[in-house]
């Protein structure tokens, strides 16, 4: 089974680098358009948007501030007048900084709930009337290991990603009946910058303080698989879940984690 996304148009938020770059570039190469939302990084984004653009594909990148629900507006709006519409929405963006509860500032806290939850909501609501006028859509919020897990120093982080599973949950079945999907991609590790926090935490628990080298060699044995995740795993299934081939799955949270959550 070949999956194509031919003539769909995507928005991606969090799309400059990460999982965000490698789910939109994904969804290029399956033949979908692509709306790319950067902020601190535009550089990066606008260099996404152009390897889209060398694929073949149609894109634009806009700058936003995703916790603003009127620059959200303005990114859909984007999607909508320049590529025609939105089929599929990969709500990505996200923060992750460890703190012991002592040490999590009202900032810190704030930041996470805003970045994590808000803007993932301010997305779907956005989209969804965009997905409803094409009577039918695919919506994806990013979850995590964390929002089924504790985790010492981490509690912003996860209750955020529950958050985004209860979310993906409520808004599946509010939307079912659109013809409107929605699942969370949850991952486990996955090698990008956002978790060199992570990997710094775990080197000063074995007892090598930044040696993130070794930090990553504690986690590896966490996971059956014997390795940490790529951006790649969790694109492939982005792209799946984006697809006529997950049609019947809705409200479903999607692990991908190397057997992590089978534990």
């Amino acid at each position: 089974m070949q999956i194509r996304l031919d003539d769909c148009v995507a928005v991606v938020t969090g799309a400059s680098s990460g999982i965000g770059r490698a789910a939109a570039l994904a969804l290029a190469e399956a033949g979908a358009d692509v709306c790319v939302q950067g902020y601190s990084h535009m550089a990066d984004a606008e260099a996404l948007a152009q390897a889209i653009v060398d694929r073949g594909r149609r894109a634009v990148a806009v700058k936003a501030d995703v916790t603003r629900s009127d620059e959200v507006d303005r990114v859909v709006r984007t999607a909508v007048e320049t590529l025609g519409g939105v089929d599929v929405a990969f709500a990505n963006a996200g923060v992750f900084q460890m703190a012991a509860l002592e040490e999590t500032t009202d900032e810190i806290w704030n930041r996470h709930l805003t970045t994590n939850v808000t803007s993932a909501f301010f997305t779907a609501r956005r989209v969804v009337p965009e997905m409803k006028k094409r009577g039918r859509g695919k919506l994806i919020l990013n979850g995590s290991i964390f929002g089924a897990y504790g985790v010492p120093s981490a509690a912003a982080y996860c209750v955020t990603k529950m958050a985004i599973h209860g979310l993906t949950r409520a808004l599946s079945i509010e939307l079912a009946p659109h013809h409107i999907n929605v699942n969370a991609v949850a991952p486990g590790n996955v090698v990008t910058p956002l978790n060199d926090v992570l990997y710094d935490y775990m080197a000063v628990q074995a007892g090598r303080p930044g040696d993130r080298d070794a930090g990553k060699a504690v986690l590896v044995k966490a996971y059956p698989r014997g390795r940490l995740g790529d951006v790649a795993d969790i694109a492939s299934m982005v792209v799946y879940l984006a697809s006529d081939a997950a049609d019947f799955i809705t409200g479903q949270v999607m692990f991908v984690d190397g057997g992590y959550s089978a534990q």
